[in-house]
């Protein structure tokens, strides 16, 4: 049909787009979005919020509505050893799915699981960490059933947190910026810890990804540094 014709004609969506608004605030009739975008949604609710997804590595993209416990913004997580599980995270909730995003689990709940929570990290599907704001991390070795402060970082609770295991999840790493940035690097999954910062004298950034064993520091403006680990 004529959208399939001009669907990477930039004027010929944005007319369709103009026509769709003008539609909708003259309150007529508007048919659904092919994307999956439900229209009458954002007449009602404003801006609801959506997963992205891909199933041929970004040339088509379709969207999901996600489900009332998750809206207002989440971000993403995954097990490095399990494919078949999705981890959705807000401050006050963690869900998972595991039909690609199609359906979500309620709210996790589970004993010592609290505290405003701002990122999840996996090492695989029994140990985790909940990084929270302004408290020492959670950590789980029993796949979330149960979690427990991690109070070797307690010193770096008050800082904002970043935090990754290796790809082999043999070493983890934890980043905050205190007058300068601070690396922390554990053996243990956070057990002990052995101070990494060395000269490093960047006042901002933080643990930027790992790349097998080596870990990269990022600033903004200051530089990047890599140390590679012995993981034998």
């Amino acid at each position: 049909d004529d959208d399939d014709d001009d669907e990477h004609d930039p004027a010929a969506r944005l007319r369709r787009h103009t026509d769709k608004v003008r539609a909708l605030e003259w309150g007529l009739p508007v048919a659904p979005k092919s994307s999956g975008v439900e229209l009458s949604d954002l007449q009602s609710t404003g801006n609801p919020w959506y997963v992205l997804k891909s199933w041929n590595t970004g040339f088509n993209w379709t969207y999901i509505k996600l489900p009332p416990h998750l809206q207002g913004g989440v971000s993403f997580a995954v097990d490095p050893t399990n494919a078949t599980t999705l981890y959705a995270v807000q401050h006050d909730c963690i869900s998972r799915s595991y039909d690609e995003a199609a359906t979500w689990s309620e709210c996790w709940q589970a004993p010592g699981l609290n505290g405003s929570i701002s990122g999840l990290e996996i090492k695989d599907s029994l140990t985790m960490l909940v990084l929270r704001g302004g408290s020492a991390p959670l950590r789980t070795t029993d796949g979330g059933a149960s979690w427990a402060p991690l109070t070797s970082v307690a010193a770096l609770a008050g800082h904002s947190l970043k935090a990754a295991w290796s790809w082999s999840g043999k070493t983890l790493a934890i980043s905050t910026v205190i007058a300068t940035t601070v690396v922390w690097v554990s053996k243990d999954d956070g057990d002990s810890w052995v101070d990494e910062s060395g000269d490093y004298t960047a006042d901002n950034g933080g643990i930027a990804q790992w790349y097998d064993n080596t870990l990269y520091v990022s600033s903004m403006g200051q530089g990047i540094v890599a140390k590679t680990f012995d993981e034998a």
